[in-house]
């Protein structure tokens, strides 16, 4: 099992993630969950993916990483249970492979590794995209299994707002504000979240989990507080007629415990994390011209209380050291587009910027970034539509480029048929070259983890009802793998190689009654590559197949919702020895409008309280667990 590159035992290197349905609308096609045609991603256009509208879900108390679970396609990684590290991967890749990025700008933890889930409000998001495929050339490198965007809230043609409050089990807190109001010549979009938990929730676990019929006992979870709180404000102003000056900030702070994993419990480890973000954007459009101009920075920083490589320490003591890890990036960009006759748009990106990453005990790091890009969306005749990309990306001394082609059928107005081939490359992070925590070497020699993947698939609409199937096939190498490194600690290298294949199915249908139903199924097929006794044996941690079915029915006065995930079992080690067990989940909720905007509503949790499920790394996951909540509009 790769550690992680901030602590050895708490956050996962590798995520599992199962393929999935949909795609990419307008001139792609995108399936929407809730069922309407809106637009997916401009800079992605044809490829998979899928748009998920927050408003969906009304006021359920939802982390980024629980909405994420109802796309396909998409494997989340929770440390334990609320207010813990969650990472997202994308079709089988890790999570270091699978971008995210706020309103365009990219985020990454300290270091430049994969993005803590459970650091990102979601009360202030419009709505998610999630895209699928070895993307280098749309997004940049990094995107060997995709990239998530999260879009912030916009102002409507009115002022308005939300008050939420709820309380559940285990100590579980959240109170969140938002308002959206025009401003002078534009807009502005403030919102503030603080969340809470004891999370100290009941689990059942084996000790003797390798003998037959080994009894199960009851613990109670312990160290696993959180307290975080966030802000996100959004200001924009027109300059002209056509051109808008926008600025973006988010920020968020949190402190929680590190209780560790079931077999190897931790009672003192602490983990106290600050991030900000701020960016601001220059841009404008007409009917044959557009460009924008951006620069933004980011700092994040991680400290370490109480941690150690092989087990936990009182802080404070003289035996044990706090570990501080800080990263901070700034970054400008220019995009420019240009309508070509009346059926082809061309458009070129030029970015430059620098990362920095300090740590304990070790000196100061940095490189500098630069990448240009440029797509042609090209609209043919007979409802043919084309867009090749091709991306260069340097950081540092590692230079790469990205090539990428899509295309889109319409065959008639209920039918159309996409494929999409591309290639790419992530260079290692600054944490990987250079820092060193607790039981992990760093290796200033790694090489680029590289990858292609070839998809196609079909959209058919018909009515209220959208079908949505598709197959890809990618292959990675230099894959980037953690060894142990004797006496006791464990070093990255490049020795991977791996092809993951899969299936994606996804269906959206509204009902009478105004009941609104979806599904989705992925399968995949992971398959190590690498020459050895693990040749030909399944990669760990990627469930072969994941099924989410959700029904729900929103009126103004009544909310009910429910729905079921099931996730098979899968391989725990490289060797086929040993597997986690398939799960089972049921949840559902029902809110009413008790007076005026204000509603009330009950929601329930692991329906089945099923006290055994752990996450891939023996993580306990909480048992059946109840919240209420209070909201209204402003």
């Amino acid at each position: 099992m790769p550690p992680s590159r901030v602590f050895p035992r708490y956050l996962l290197p590798f995520a599992m993630a199962a393929a999935a349905a949909a795609r990419a609308q307008e001139p792609g096609e995108t399936i929407e969950v809730r069922g309407e045609r809106r637009e997916g991603s401009p800079r992605a256009p044809a490829t998979a993916g899928t748009v998920i509208d927050l408003e969906q879900f009304g006021g359920e108390i939802r982390s980024v990483a629980d909405v994420l679970l109802t796309s396909p396609g998409v494997s989340i990684h929770a440390l334990g249970g609320p207010g813990q590290t969650a990472t997202v991967s994308l079709r089988g890749a890790t999570a270091d492979e699978s971008l995210v990025l706020l309103d365009g700008i990219p985020l990454q933890g300290p270091g430049g590794g994969a993005i803590d889930l459970a650091t990102l409000p979601v009360t202030f998001l419009d709505r998610l995209v999630v895209n699928r495929g070895v993307l280098g050339a749309q997004f940049g490198a990094g995107a060997l299994g995709g990239a998530l965007e999260l879009l912030p809230r916009r102002v409507r043609e009115t002022a308005t707002g939300g008050l939420l409050v709820s309380t559940g089990s285990f100590g579980t807190f959240r109170a969140a504000l938002d308002g959206a109001a025009p401003l002078g010549s534009g807009s502005a979009v403030v919102g503030i979240q603080v969340d809470r938990t004891a999370g100290d929730f009941d689990y059942a676990r084996q000790v003797t989990p390798g003998l037959p019929d080994s009894p199960y006992f009851g613990y109670t979870r312990q160290n696993a507080d959180s307290t975080r709180g966030s802000v996100l404000a959004r200001v924009a102003q027109s300059v002209s007629a056509s051109t808008e000056l926008d600025f973006l900030t988010q920020a968020s702070i949190g402190d929680r415990g590190l209780p560790g994993p079931s077999s190897a419990i931790t009672l003192h480890s602490r983990e106290l994390d600050q991030s900000v973000l701020a960016g601001l954007r220059l841009r404008t459009a007409s009917d044959a011209s557009a460009w924008s101009v951006r620069a933004w920075g980011r700092f994040d920083r991680v400290e370490l209380r109480g941690v150690q490589a092989f087990d936990d320490c009182v802080d404070g003591t003289s035996d044990c050291p706090r570990i501080d890890q800080r990263a901070s990036a700034v970054r400008a960009e220019a995009e420019s587009k240009v309508a070509v006759g009346g059926a082809q748009w061309l458009s070129g990106t030029v970015s430059a910027g620098q990362e920095r990453v300090h740590g304990t005990s070790i000196r100061p790091y940095h490189r500098n970034l630069l990448s240009l890009a440029a797509r042609d969306d090209w609209t043919l005749p007979g409802g043919f539509a084309l867009h090749p990309a091709l991306r260069i990306d340097k950081a540092g001394s590692e230079t790469g480029a990205s090539p990428a082609l899509t295309a889109s059928w319409r065959i008639v107005e209920l039918l159309e048929v996409r494929a999409g081939w591309g290639l790419s490359f992530r260079p290692p992070t600054l944490n990987e070259l250079h820092l060193e925590s607790g039981g992990i070497v760093s290796n200033p020699d790694l090489r680029p983890e590289r990858a292609w993947s070839l998809d196609a698939g079909a959209t058919v609409r018909f009515g209220d009802a959208a079908i949505s199937g598709g197959l890809f096939w990618s292959t990675y190498r230099d894959l980037i793998v953690y060894e142990l490194f004797p006496p006791a600690k464990v070093k990255p290298f490049n020795v991977g190689s791996a092809r993951i294949a899969g299936a994606e199915l996804q269906a959206l249908v509204k009902l009478p009654f105004d009941v609104f139903t979806q599904a989705a199924y992925s399968w995949l097929d992971a398959v190590n590559l690498r020459p050895g006794d693990q040749q030909n044996q399944r990669l760990p941690y990627r469930p072969p197949h994941r099924l989410f079915v959700r029904v729900a029915r929103r009126d103004d006065r009544f909310d009910t919702w429910a729905e079921s995930s099931f996730t098979s079992a899968m391989p725990r080690d490289s060797y086929g020895s040993a597997y986690i067990g398939a799960q089972l989940l049921f949840n559902a909720g029902a809110g009413i409008r008790a007076v005026g905007p204000l509603w009330i509503q009950l929601e329930a949790r692991n329906l089945l309280d099923d006290q055994t499920l752990e996450d891939l790394f023996h993580y306990p996951l909480p048992g059946r667990s109840i919240a209420l909540i209070a909201r209204a509009g402003l």
